[in-house]
């Protein structure tokens, strides 16, 4: 039976308990169904590209009975464990979240919380081989823990390797309560993900958050939020402000490339040689090996990767050559920031290589 609601500025019709169609405030479609496949939900991700969502699609070795996570153009992206998306009862576990675009895993989720707190059901548990550090901040953004977070991240990322490696699909004891939030998008680039006010702000698809240990940071000022690019407290490029209702007060910016004199430099091998053994010694145990694999295969450099800050080109880890004027002069500080900015990447380049392996040992 089709029906129509609104709830928390977004517009649903629903289908057999399935969203039809979800539209935020300004508009914009968030996800949809295709007449002729009533089992592929698309989901519009921050940078307004879309993938799909096909339910009940496919078998995998570890995780059973999957959805199958597409992108545009038909590509198997990764496996997510079946759900009952009318009335979900469980969070279920993603094979490669590497391989998805930024946003891709924030939106899934979201879609699942939605739907859990429309039918009214409890809190959801984690049921996977890979409760991750990633994963418990991704959950961040659209469940709540009512419980000191520390004890419960504790138990939540508690014998990662093992269950990982043995492929471990019991629950964990944490209890995740649905609290979604929603998107619109005051401009073609830039989309405002509200909640409980302002929490993150997406431009061209590059989140932007609060958090000032990252490099993209959204920064709370007086009369306006400002989303910059910043070193700790230093702001050495300002892309956007806007007003505390996320309207924009100035037109998104571009980045500057920064000294192009630098462009192609690499840093020193005994300078990557440190920050690789900082980047695997904070590594989880099952990652360090990957960790240096990676690391014995790239250079690391300067360049533009855009609003990345840091990215990937061929076999070279790439930082945005403007970081410069921002970085400390002093060496543990200095290290500290380079460690800061390279770790994520570097991570999800082990991920990838470690699913990739584990993949080639599953399909023989």
């Amino acid at each position: 039976m089709q029906a129509t609601s609104t709830h928390a500025r977004l517009q649903w019709e629903h289908d057999d308990g399935l969203p039809l169609r979800v539209t935020s405030a300004d508009g914009t479609v968030l996800v949809h169904r295709e007449l002729g496949d009533p089992q592929c939900l698309w989901l519009r991700l921050p940078d307004q590209r879309e993938l799909a969502l096909q339910l009940d699609a496919s078998d995998h070795p570890v995780l059973g009975r999957c959805d199958l996570v597409r992108a545009g153009d038909g590509r198997v992206l990764a496996h997510v464990s079946a759900s009952d998306w009318r009335c979900p009862t469980r969070i279920p576990a993603l094979d490669r979240p590497a391989a998805l675009p930024r946003g891709a895993g924030t939106a899934i989720l979201n879609l699942l919380a939605w739907q859990a707190e429309r039918a009214a059901v409890g809190p959801l548990r984690y049921h996977g081989p890979y409760p991750t550090e990633a994963l418990w901040h991704a959950l961040a953004a659209s469940f709540r823990v009512p419980e000191p977070l520390a004890a419960a991240h504790a138990r939540f990322t508690a014998h990662a390797q093992t269950r990982a490696l043995a492929g471990t699909r019991n629950e964990i004891d944490v209890d995740f309560h649905p609290a979604p939030h929603a998107w619109v998008w005051p401009r073609p680039r830039l989309c405002i993900q509200h909640r409980e006010g302002i929490e993150r702000v997406w431009l061209d698809g590059h989140p932007f958050d609060h958090e000032r240990s990252s490099l993209r940071q959204l920064r709370r000022e007086p009369e306006a939020l400002l989303v910059c690019a910043a070193v700790g407290e230093h702001v050495w490029a300002e892309l956007v402000r806007l007003q505390p209702d996320g309207e924009p007060l100035t037109d998104p910016a571009t980045l500057e490339p920064g000294p192009l004199a630098l462009h192609g430099t690499l840093l020193p091998p005994a300078v990557v040689e440190v920050l690789g053994e900082v980047v695997v010694a904070q590594a989880p145990r099952a990652l360090q090996a990957a960790l240096r694999h990676v690391l014995s295969q790239a250079r690391i450099g300067w360049g533009d990767p855009g609003l990345a800050l840091v990215g990937w080109r061929d076999d070279t880890l790439e930082l945005h050559a403007g970081l410069v004027s921002a970085l400390p002069t002093e060496a543990s500080a200095l290290l500290g920031v380079l460690v800061q900015a390279l770790e994520p990447p570097l991570r999800r380049a082990a991920a990838a290589h470690l699913q990739g392996a584990w993949s080639a040992v599953a399909d023989s």
